[in-house]
């Protein structure tokens, strides 16, 4: 046990030394810790949003990390980045116990040691992908199994099966389909091992696989059930998009594996994998490469073999590929590793080893330690902290919409409260959920729109996007950003060439994925056309009107448009009302009715006049009917517009008939 606390000493060190150290380095960062930040924002933890638009390439494990410790710790890269520590602690703990189950104690530790202080894994750490929690949930299968097919104990192994299913699930919920590949290593195992049909055939494993669909398609349901066309997307980029496809240019060529993947594995293991050579020298010299029935091998060594080779070939044979994509391969070949070396120099690993080995180990954990502690100074245009703190004082201080052409920026998001929106000129830019804006789009808006809008663009799309902005007619001013960027200010437009454009809401008050997808549609909508004000039209909060609802069923759905200065004007519905809270959205600024139950309000240069009314009391409340007739006769709009919660024509579920006494009292 005191071995197994110095091991857990050590880790956490390794684990959480400077991991907020450096700013956000783009491209993966930029996606996963922006979208993180937009869930803490909107209070959407279903539907991921990338600058409020739905952003479905990978599940919410990686976001949800992030997400929940920048609530409770703030937004800043320490947070972003204290749940990649955690997973890959656990991972070595997975791993430790492992090969503690597998051999004995010392290979156990040994494993979690060589993991930990392997390069690939240590760094992954430090980078917020995906690929660190798929990691410990696909080293917490390999567990899991093992404990399965080893365990001679009924309840034992149904507790490993109750295990094993959920880290599946989770392992899912973390990378998608990438989990099947970590799968067929146990498939090909128990099918060469000879124990397929009676690993399958049991009530544990159908239990587990249950568990696994339960948990692991959790979110995948819910987002098709909120998102149309969510579950085409999930088939095509998630499936056949990266396994068969070129679609995603990730190195399709057949031969890119020799320089994607096989440096990773040989030299992402130093110093440990130095121990490979003596062993397969070994095993050549004594026949240990000579061909046997697979039924015949060890056990161990078979399982071990599978793990690695199986996802190493089906990666190789994708037509997608990045070096990440094997981090979960590290697992078994730490193990590997540490049989290697207690096989080649086990005086090495005893307590009487040598001083120069403990000395060379103590230089190797500072020397890791220290490389990312300097990974904060290391010059490099991947640092969007860095970008950000030289261009945000050439920015105008009033509402600017920050625009990146062809540039990855994603992390902007990040540093500032702006709006930022990632444009392209390419007529193949990346398959995301959501189309990629195009830069004429953008430029579109620009002769009616009421705020600045600040163009980052590089040298190979300047021309073109100064044209695009001459040719529109607006003013703007040229500025020389970092890294040879010009940062293209473009003022507002003027008011004449303004108009009004409003919005009316009704009946919004469940505070769900789909309310806040509502909200960043809305946010959206402003940024190309400007909106003078949403109207809500009642059944604003909740079924009773409950003011504790206001944060999560008001604040956050539309957090974006409130802090973009999107007014709302309210009218209540008859569930506002229902539990006496009537007077909290009477007197909230947020909805403006200034303790007012009936008002108007005019928008524009006496271009629209909208009348406000409470059809809770109208029918019976002559004075309302009196101001009404008396404002809409009075008023010098153009356009008249009345808002109201009960539908003058037609029916409702609770009401098959339209209201006569309402229509009376309201028609001319």
């Amino acid at each position: 046990m005191k071995k197994f606390f110095g091991l857990l000493l050590l880790l956490i060190i390794l684990a959480f030394a400077f991991q907020g150290s450096r700013g956000i380095w783009e491209p993966d960062e930029g996606y996963y810790i922006g979208i993180a930040r937009d869930m803490v924002e909107t209070g959407d933890w279903i539907v991921p949003q990338l600058n409020l638009r739905p952003f479905l390439d990978k599940p919410p494990i990686v976001y949800w990390g992030s997400a929940f410790m920048m609530d409770q710790f703030g937004f800043n890269e320490w947070s972003a980045r204290i749940p990649h520590a955690v997973w890959f602690l656990l991972t070595a703990v997975f791993v430790y116990l492992l090969g503690k189950d597998m051999f004995d104690e010392k290979t156990g530790i040994l494993s979690a040691l060589i993991y930990a202080t392997s390069p690939i894994p240590f760094v992954a750490a430090n980078i917020v992908t995906p690929d660190t929690p798929l990691t410990v949930w696909v080293s917490a299968m390999f567990l899991g199994f093992w404990k399965v097919f080893r365990s001679q104990s009924k309840p034992r192994r149904l507790m490993w099966e109750f295990f094993l299913g959920v880290s599946g699930g989770l392992a899912f919920l973390s990378k998608g389909p990438a989990t099947f590949v970590y799968m067929a290593p146990v498939f090909f195992f128990l099918l060469a091992s000879g124990n397929l049909k009676a690993y399958c055939l049991r009530w544990g494993f159908l239990m587990c696989s249950l568990l696994f669909v339960a948990v692991g398609a959790s979110w995948y349901v819910a987002v098709i059930y909120y998102i149309p066309g969510a579950l085409h997307y999930f088939l095509e980029s998630q499936v056949t998009g990266r396994l068969f496809t070129e679609e995603f240019n990730r190195n399709p060529e057949w031969y890119t594996f020799t320089y994607v993947y096989l440096p990773v594995v040989l030299f992402g293991t130093l110093p440990w994998s130095v121990a490979w050579l003596p062993r397969i020298i070994h095993l050549y010299k004594n026949r240990g490469f000579e061909k046997k029935p697979l039924r015949q091998w060890d056990r161990r060594t078979l399982f071990l073999s599978m793990l690695v080779i199986v996802p190493f070939v089906i990666f190789c044979s994708a037509s997608s590929k990045l070096p990440l994509y094997i981090l979960p391969l590290f697992a078994p070949l730490s193990l590997i590793s540490a049989l290697c070396w207690i096989r080649w120099k086990p005086d090495w690993i005893g307590s009487n080893r040598p001083l120069t080995v403990t000395l060379f180990f103590a230089f190797w954990v500072i020397l890791l330690v220290t490389v990312r502690g300097g990974m904060a100074y290391w010059p490099t245009d991947r640092d969007t902290r860095a970008f950000w703190e030289e261009v945000k004082d050439k920015i105008p201080k009033d509402r600017s919409e920050l625009v990146v052409v062809n540039m990855r920026r994603r992390g902007l998001g990040f540093y500032t409260d702006y709006g930022v929106e990632m444009v392209t000129t390419k007529s193949n830019p990346y398959p995301a959920f959501t189309e990629t804006e195009r830069l004429s789009e953008e430029v579109h808006e620009l002769p009616t729109c009421g705020h600045h809008h600040v163009f980052f663009v590089r040298d190979r799309e300047y021309e073109e996007a100064l044209e695009l902005i001459q040719n529109s007619g607006a003013t703007y001013n040229i500025q020389n950003g970092p890294e040879g960027v010009h940062i293209i200010t473009v003022d507002p437009a003027s008011p004449e060439v303004q108009v009004v454009r409003l919005a009316a809401l009704g009946d919004t008050r469940t505070g769900d994925s789909g309310q806040i997808q509502l909200g960043s549609a809305l946010y959206h909508t402003d940024e190309t056309n400007p909106l003078n004000g949403i109207v809500l039209l009642g059944d604003n909060i909740s079924f009773r009107g409950e003011p504790e609802y206001f944060e999560d069923h008001f604040v956050r759905p539309y957090d974006a448009l409130l802090d973009a200065g999107v007014s709302f004007f309210a009218v209540l519905g008859n569930h506002d009302i229902k539990g006496g809270f009537s007077s909290f959205q009477l007197n909230h600024p947020y909805l403006n009715m200034k303790g007012r139950r009936y008002y108007s309000e005019m928008f524009g240069e006496e271009l629209v006049e909208c009348f406000m009314l409470d059809t809770n009391t109208i029918v019976g409340d002559p004075q309302q009917i009196s101001w009404l007739n008396k404002s809409l006769q009075e008023s010098p709009a153009t356009w008249k517009i009345v808002a109201m919660h009960e539908p003058l024509y037609g029916a409702i579920e609770r009401r098959p008939e339209a209201d006569e006494q309402l229509r009376e009292r309201l028609e001319p």
